[in-house]
């Protein structure tokens, strides 16, 4: 999407956050805007789950509210 002019970012977890940016750039895409999350999320309470959405909310909301980064859009 972001080569197509439009917002985008990925959302992972801290373990995967690399992995994410490595394939990111093996496709041509540096930076990729990113929002990282603490691991693990799974077996959180549902009332912690909702408690991290809000707390990252805004951050997501600007991710996709900055233009894309050089050389991704044409």
């Amino acid at each position: 999407m972001l080569r197509l002019g439009k917002p985008a970012a990925v959302v992972v977890t801290e373990v995967f956050a690399n992995l994410a940016q490595a394939a990111a750039r093996a496709r041509g895409v540096d930076p990729i805007p990113m929002l990282v999350l603490p691991h693990p999320l799974e077996g959180r309470p549902a009332a912690a789950l909702d408690q991290l959405a809000e707390t990252v909310f805004a951050h997501a909301i600007a991710l996709l509210a900055q233009p894309p980064p050089p050389g991704t859009a044409p």
